[in-house]
């Protein structure tokens, strides 16, 4: 591989983790971003060098360049690289190098990836196996969220949106779900995405493992079944269901109090143990069966895999506590697709709390394609604030697509009480402290900049002249 790595977009999430990788296994890591951000920061602090905007001159002596899929082809790096010749790759190219020469772990489906990822690499480095972690956000634990090992595992995140998961060739592949997301990428057809999975499948190497969620499995069958026992196939789900009985793992005896779960697990009928999650909601109870599947097929011990799931405390962004104050406490998700914002409301009204959820769409394209999926999510949360949508460039506007329209179309479900549009998300927290009590859970969600709400809406409430006791 080459000695100097210059990387286009360094500070996403996925270009991140894979120059943190980079630097910790020896190599000179430059690159470039539009602006300063945390993970800049911490990478200029590993000993990369990287540049804040985008100039030809940047890729001066490197020997490889890689670019995220949100930089344009006529980037100046981009074109500056082809004039000298330099190799270019895509971050999905440079991550299939570091995983497909090791015994790879890419953890796929349109929810859980993140979450199921660090507790897999919890788990693993818990143990002593000393994996290498590439995952899509930063977790609480184990080396943040990308970490070299010298270990022969590599865990990382296959993602399906631009249909990169197809680089990679694992040697266990986990699918979480399977649901009509990214569309925007597949001409708006779910058919192109669901053979996007199934020639995902085809890249398992031969002898290795499928740990698949029951819902994945119901959409897959068929691909599967073709595979024709080419690789094992570990079907995991909550039991809920008609034929739970034909589950390898399922959660039984599920107790969901708050912030925290226990639950037995359940392999081919036979009741290994129970296990206790300091993170909410049955949604992780179901991810950490992928998790346990995914460990046992290691041939790691149940008992230590059970005691190590319950010291992991999540990913960043995903229900992580931001604060409290006057008897309000704030919450923080990442949850943009409608299923996942049904499944995080569900979680926060285990807390016993009054719900106030405050939702950030994400593109135009994407809320468009959701917005009736996206208007039927809120029936667990009391309250619910609306706020523009968030897009980023080069993504333009479109018309009868608004945040505004999404919050009238909530109001038809819930009720217009329960419902208000605040267009300016820093406006938020001056019109939302009215209708806050002492025993309310605001949760803030969405992939864009909605989590800089739950910090400014805490100090709202800390600055208010209103006596506490009298919310």
């Amino acid at each position: 591989m080459a000695e100097h790595i210059h990387m286009i977009g360094i500070g996403g999430t996925g270009m991140s983790s894979i120059a943190t990788v980079l630097l910790q296994m020896g190599y000179r890591v430059s690159g470039s971003d539009v602006k300063e951000s945390p993970s800049v920061n911490a990478l200029q602090k590993a000993g990369a060098d990287v540049h804040i905007g985008h100039a030809a001159a940047h890729v001066a002596g490197a020997d490889l360049v890689v670019f995220s899929s949100a930089i344009p082809a006529d980037n100046p790096e981009i074109l500056e690289a082809k004039r000298l010749g330099i190799p270019i790759l895509h971050r999905s190219e440079m991550l299939a190098r570091i995983l497909n020469n090791h015994d790879g772990i890419a953890v796929a489906g349109a929810h859980g990836k993140t979450t199921i990822t660090g507790m897999i690499a919890h788990i693993f480095s818990s143990l002593g196996l000393d994996p290498t972690v590439l995952a899509g956000g930063e977790m609480q634990n184990h080396c943040v969220h990308a970490c070299w090992g010298r270990g022969k595992h590599v865990v990382a995140e296959a993602d399906e949106s631009d249909g990169s998961l197809l680089r990679y060739y694992p040697q266990i592949a986990v699918v979480t779900s399977v649901e009509a997301d990214h569309l925007e990428n597949y001409g708006g057809r779910l058919s192109e995405l669901i053979d996007t999975y199934a020639r995902f499948l085809t890249n398992i190497k031969s002898g290795g493992t499928l740990v698949i969620s029951s819902q994945a499995y119901a959409v897959l069958q068929d691909s599967v079944e073709q595979a024709n026992g080419r690789f094992s196939v570990i079907v995991y789900g909550l039991g809920e269901e008609s034929g739970s009985e034909q589950l390898d793992y399922r959660a039984g005896e599920v107790e969901l109090a708050g912030a925290t779960s226990a639950f037995n697990v359940y392999y081919h009928g036979e009741l290994l143990g129970r296990v206790r999650l300091v993170i909410p909601g049955a949604h992780n109870v179901e991810n950490s069966l992928a998790a346990i599947a995914v460990a046992r097929q290691v041939d790691l011990d149940f008992q230590q895999i059970a005691d190590a799931l319950e010291g992991f405390h999540g990913a960043h962004r995903r229900f992580e506590w931001v604060g409290e104050s006057c008897g309000v406490v704030v919450y923080d998700d990442y949850a943009h697709h409608p299923t996942e914002l049904k499944k995080t409301l569900q979680a926060a009204a285990l807390f016993g709390r009054r719900v106030v959820a405050i939702f950030q769409p994400q593109r135009y394209s994407r809320t468009k394609i959701l917005m009736n999926e996206f208007a039927r999510s809120f029936q667990d949360a009391d309250l619910v604030v609306i706020t523009d949508i968030y897009s980023p460039p080069p993504e333009k506007p479109l018309p009868e697509v608004s945040a505004e329209r999404l919050s009238e179309l909530v109001a038809e479900q819930i009720g217009s009480e329960r419902v208000l549009y605040v267009g300016n998300k820093d406006r938020i927290p001056d019109v939302l402290l009215p209708h806050l009590g002492a025993n309310d859970l605001v949760l803030t969600m969405g992939a864009g900049d909605v989590w800089q709400v739950g910090p400014a809406l805490l100090q709202r409430l800390r600055e208010s002249a209103r006596d506490c006791s009298h919310r």
